[in-house]
């Protein structure tokens, strides 16, 4: 877990951290978990070190920059997951070969086979619930909205993907 004391940031152990100088410009290189690196422009006045899991800053001018970098820093404290429930009869889904390929089968009359060239991103399916975690809420989000475009949402049956929490009103059938 993130702490901050006085201008002291501790990292997770998951999060592994390094230094570039690129044409005389420092630069922070930041490697999460799911192989991931993020790149960092250090402006001129803030010095940063780090001793074992501890981020120091110091001669800081500017406190809102010192804020911006521990907010940053804190989204890496836990990856932001999402998960998608696969509800109809026969509706089946799984992951193969090593996280990299997506199989759905959908009522169609193939399956669905979906390359998974994310590095950002780590999917995982259970039981016709469909998981995505990563560090970007963004990428996560824009990757199950095209999963869940697959199978348009019936409303009147409910069956589809939905969103873990999701709550939608079916509608009603006309009685004659």
């Amino acid at each position: 877990m993130f702490e901050n004391f006085n201008n002291k940031l501790t990292l997770p152990s998951k999060i592994k951290l390094y230094f570039l100088l690129f044409k005389k410009i420092p630069i922070l290189v930041v490697e999460t978990p799911y192989f991931t690196k993020k790149y960092i422009k250090l402006p001129f006045f803030l010095k940063i070190k780090k001793l074992k899991n501890i981020l120091v800053l110091e001669n800081l001018i500017d406190m809102k920059f010192s804020n911006l970098i521990f907010s940053w820093f804190k989204k890496f404290a836990k990856p932001f997951k999402k998960q998608l429930i696969l509800k109809g009869l026969g509706f089946k889904g799984s992951v193969l070969d090593n996280n990299s390929l997506l199989e759905l089968k959908l009522g169609f009359s193939h399956k669905l086979d979906i390359l998974l060239n994310l590095k950002d991103i780590k999917v995982s399916m259970n039981n016709n619930i469909l998981t995505a975690e990563g560090f970007e809420s963004d990428k996560v989000g824009n990757f199950l909205q095209k999963i869940r475009k697959l199978k348009k949402f019936d409303s009147y049956k409910g069956k589809g993907f939905w969103y873990k929490n999701e709550r939608k009103p079916l509608k009603d059938i006309k009685k004659i």
